[in-house]
Order: structure tokens, then C-alpha cells, then sequence
């Protein structure tokens, strides 16, 4: 079996939704990494043709790019000859699979090189109107004449105004609801922080969100996230985003206590502060077969090595990320104490929080992953090596971005500890579970 090599991979900063990347759509972020990764094969040497395909993840498809992995990788600059398609239907773990993806067709000897992309503009999902205001829509759009405009226009302004009858959805609030439980994401996050065999309090989950904005602040003053962050120009203002924006350097027990619940607003603990931020931003990754990859004298940042993924009931979606955690150490035959850096996506500070004392215990094993067969608690989490310079509840979630970020995340952190082996874990809406080993050797 080839090896796949991670020769190199970077990211935009993280904006939140409504803010530097606003006016940007997924496309254009995505092919503003092509450019800088084509920046750095000219400075390697490296012919652009030596790339075999693009593989990217996206998952708010732009209405006008279907495939906007192929449209940034052309705009961006790469030959129409390579190839190119988008990853979406993961959601959250999109950017893992795409990964995962763009590995097998390397094992399997069907290219050398591909180059993966994530992407994400959620500030610009759009609003939705009613199919009959649509239909008028299209109707007065098609009218030919004064007398077929106006008899359009008198038809559509008062069902247009008629917002109680004939509501516009917002599509992220739509994209974020699950259509099998009829649930948006925050409420499954409230079903795990609710479940009494959990113990998961308000305050624990306050606590680890203010972990992760002040583990995401040092980062910065110390410099960490140079290798992996690159500044983008925005051109629709005319200035450079060279940091992520959703930091909060005031974290504290004070400042969020005062941040009411949104999801159960009565009963809940599940508030915007601890939870993931809504945002913007594009990722690259260059992987390559070993062999390929030193022969051209190219940098090896680590290797891709095992992945697994898992189903779980929809309602308590955050809770998969352990039995696919389970199953990857399974087909590895490794333990959790064979890991010196995890990444787990926090999505929600309850989901991380349940996750973790899952894990940790026989009992509650049996008790959520009983009926899948998994019984045995499979250990702790040292708290340092989790998500060590913080997380999505700090930086951000741009959801086809997220895995990516993961990935380069804890390589780059195996190369500042000189260690060896790191697993990236996410959970996805709809029930699902992720979970990838990376190396460095």
C-alpha cells in the first residue's frame, strides 16, 4: 500500500459570519488558496501539472458554482486540464473526507497528487422565499409589456409583503436543522447537555469555551499560528485579514454567564458563547504519494494514515464522534495513550464535554454505544493535548473548512512537540461521526 504524504497545507483566517469575508463567496475564497498554493509550487519547482486533481469540500453550495471546487481551482489559476470535484454531503466532516478521499486514489495508484480544497462562505447562504412568492417572481420577471408588468407587479407586492403568510427562510437556519429529528444543531447539543447521565452543568460548559478563547489568544501572542494561518486580500475593501476575528481576549466567567441560552430559552444551557461560531474561510492541502513527493525534494509535513466514520441517532449527533474514535482504534489496534495530539471539533462545548466522559467510562460506554457492540471504556484524554491551542468555539466553524483546519492544526502542533502521531475527530448533523489518525515519522 503507498503512503500519502502531506507535503504542505495552510488557511485563511477564520472570520465570523457578517464580517471581513462577508461580501466573498465560497468560490473565491477557495480559489484565493489555489493561487497561494500555486505560489508555492513555483517556489519548489514544482510543474502545476504534476497536480493529477482537485479535490474539495464546500457544503453551502453557491447557487451559481455547483461545483465550486472546479471553479476556484480554474479561476485560481490552475490548468483546466486537472481535474476537479466537490465533497458536500458530509456536512461538518466534509473536509475530513475529502481528505480521506483524495488518500484512497492515491493508495490505490489512480494519481500521485491531489490537491484539496475546503471552502466555506457562510456569511453568504441566501434567504429562501416561499415557493408561490417565487412563482410570482418568475412570472413578473417574464412579463412582456406595460400591462403584463403591472398586472405582474399588482399580483406580487402584496403576497411579497405578506411575510406572515408566506415567510422567506433563512437558508442557514435551514441548513443547520435536521431534517430527520426536525432539530437545529444547537438543540441536539441541548439534548447531550440535558441528559442527566452526562453531568454536564452550564458552568462546565462556560469553563471549556473560555479554555478555548484563551488557549486561541496565547496561540497568536506566541506565534503558533504563523505556519498555518496566510493572510488574504479582500478586494472589495481594499485591505488584508491577516488574523482570526471571533477571539475573545475578555473571556471569563463573568462576561459569560450574562449570555442567555438561544436554544431552550427557559430550560437550556446551550448559548452562543459556548458554542461554535458561524464563519468564513478556505483551507489547501497538498497530498502526495511518498515516493513521488521525496523524489522531488518536496517538504513532508506528515502522512495520512487511518479513518473511520460512524452513524448515530440524529437527536444526539454530537455523541458519534466516539464511536468512530472507537472504530479507527479498533482497525489500528491503537489506544488512546498511543496519541500525543487530539483535535476534536468543538462544534459545541457539551458535545466535546460528553465525548470525553464517554470515553473515559465503562458505564456510560455501555449505556450510549451499548446496542452498537462498544462496552469498554477506552480511557482518558489528557486535557493538555486536547485541542491545545483551542478550538471552533474560538476560531470558528466554517463547516467545509473545519477538517481541513483539524488536520494542519495537529500536524503542525506533532512538529512543535516532535511527536509522532496525532487523531482528528468531528462530529457531523444528521448523526454521523469522523475521525482520522495523522503521523509525522
Amino acid at each position: 500500500m503507498r503512503n500519502v504524504v502531506v507535503v504542505d497545507g495552510f488557511r485563511t483566517p477564520l472570520c465570523k459570519e457578517g464580517t471581513d469575508f462577508r461580501e466573498t463567496d465560497a468560490d473565491v475564497l477557495g480559489a484565493w488558496v489555489v493561487r497561494e498554493m500555486i505560489t508555492r509550487c513555483h517556489r519548489w519547482n514544482l510543474p502545476l501539472e504534476t497536480i493529477d486533481c482537485v479535490l474539495g469540500s464546500n457544503v453551502a453550495t453557491p447557487t451559481h458554482a455547483v461545483n465550486p471546487t472546479r471553479v476556484a481551482a480554474v479561476t485560481g489559476g490552475l490548468p483546466a486540464t486537472i481535474p476537479a470535484d466537490t465533497v458536500a454531503g458530509k456536512n461538518c466532516g466534509s473536509g475530513v473526507t475529502a481528505l480521506y478521499y483524495a488518500s484512497l486514489r492515491i493508495r490505490s495508484g489512480d494519481v500521485d497528487a491531489v490537491l484539496v480544497i475546503g471552502m466555506e462562505a457562510m456569511s453568504r447562504i441566501p434567504v429562501v422565499y416561499h415557493h408561490t412568492v417565487a412563482g410570482l417572481l418568475l412570472q413578473y420577471g417574464k412579463a412582456r409589456g406595460f400591462r403584463e408588468r403591472a398586472g405582474g407587479a399588482l399580483a406580487l407586492i402584496p403576497t411579497l409583503l405578506n411575510l406572515k403568510k408566506y415567510p422567506p427562510r433563512v437558508g442557514l437556519v435551514m441548513g443547520l436543522t435536521d431534517p430527520m429529528c426536525d432539530l437545529i444543531m444547537g438543540q441536539t447539543a441541548e439534548n447531550i447537555a440535558k441528559d442527566p447521565s452526562l453531568g454536564i452543568t452550564r458552568r462546565d460548559q462556560d469553563a471549556f469555551s473560555i479554555r478555548s478563547h484563551r488557549l486561541a489568544a496565547q496561540a497568536w501572542k506566541d506565534g503558533l499560528f504563523g505556519d498555518e494561518v496566510v493572510p488574504m486580500y479582500v478586494p472589495e475593501r481594499s485591505t488584508y485579514v491577516e488574523r482570526d476575528n471571533g477571539i475573545r481576549e475578555d473571556a471569563g466567567q463573568e462576561t459569560f454567564r450574562e449570555v442567555k441560552p438561544v436554544f431552550d430559552r427557559h430550560h437550556g444551557s446551550v448559548t452562543p458563547a459556548n458554542s461554535s461560531q458561524i464563519t468564513d474561510a478556505a483551507a489547501a492541502v497538498l497530498l502526495m504519494e511518498e515516493d513521488k513527493a521525496k523524489s522531488l525534494g518536496l517538504p513532508i509535513l506528515g502522512y495520512v494514515k487511518d479513518y473511520a466514520d460512524f452513524g448515530y441517532e440524529p437527536a444526539c449527533m454530537g455523541l458519534a464522534p466516539v464511536g468512530a474514535i472507537a472504530k479507527v482504534l479498533a482497525k489500528t489496534r491503537l489506544t488512546l495513550k498511543d496519541f500525543t495530539v487530539w483535535e476534536i471539533n468543538e462544534a459545541f462545548a457539551s458535545v466535546v464535554l460528553g465525548i470525553n466522559r464517554i470515553l473515559d467510562s465503562s458505564s456510560l460506554m455501555e449505556r450510549k454505544f451499548g446496542h452498537y457492540g462498544l462496552t469498554e471504556r477506552l480511557g482518558e484524554i489528557p486535557p493538555d493535548d486536547l485541542n491545545p491551542h483551542g478550538g471552533a468555539i474560538a476560531l470558528g466553524h466554517p463547516v467545509g473548512v473545519s477538517g481541513l483546519r483539524l488536520a494542519m492544526t495537529s500536524l503542525f502542533e506533532l512538529k512543535r512537540r516532535n511527536a509522532e502521531r496525532a487523531l482528528i475527530s468531528a462530529c457531523v448533523g444528521g448523526g454521523q461521526g469522523v475521525a482520522m489518525i495523522l503521523e509525522r515519522k
